[in-house]
């Protein structure tokens, strides 16, 4: 056998391998770069059905104009002079000024209560 037709064989052999190689790392880029942009499209298509789904919700939103009922209880809370059992000045202008209270007052005393502060 001739050494050089082994050698041609060889280097032939070597070269079909280093070409099969060469083409896998070009089908292994182009494999990624396919994922890249299949993962690319899914995150734009999420944003954008995330984004309609705010504005959707956010165009629902009613809007309701509520006042608070209650003031008298937090002046309770707050407040150190009940503590004492005793109430203040603020406290007697909200409980006169609350609807119904008046209604419910004797009509003799004109439908206010009386002043705070010690009993005589």
């Amino acid at each position: 056998m001739n050494p050089y037709a082994l050698l041609a064989a060889g280097g032939v052999w070597i070269g079909s391998i280093a070409a099969a190689g060469w083409w896998a790392y070009g089908a292994g880029r182009d494999a990624e770069l396919a994922t890249q942009a299949r993962e690319d499209r899914a995150a734009v298509v999420a944003t954008d059905a995330a984004a309609s789904a705010a504005a959707n919700a956010i165009s629902h939103i009613e809007v309701k104009n509520v006042q608070i009922r209650q003031p008298l209880e937090t002046i309770v809370r707050t407040e150190t002079v009940f503590r004492d059992c005793r109430s203040g000045p603020d406290a007697l202008r909200l409980l006169n000024s609350t609807p119904g209270i008046a209604a419910a007052a004797s009509a003799a005393d004109d439908g206010q209560l009386p002043a705070s502060g010690p009993a005589h």
